[in-house]
């Protein structure tokens, strides 16, 4: 059961981090912040083009 949750908690936990991260620093937490919250995006992004390219 693990083997299924493990990638979308790790996702969220970097999502949460990120989002933390804009609300209550400044400086190198924004630049943390944009990371961790394209991190997602860009994840989709490359799961929906090889999908695309194997269809």
């Amino acid at each position: 059961m693990m083997r299924i949750w493990l990638w979308p908690l790790v996702i969220a936990q970097v999502s949460a981090l990120g989002l933390l991260a804009g609300l209550v620093s400044d400086g190198i937490g924004d630049w943390l912040s944009w990371a961790a919250l394209s991190l997602p995006v860009a994840i989709s992004g490359k799961a929906l083009a090889g999908r695309r390219r194997t269809g």
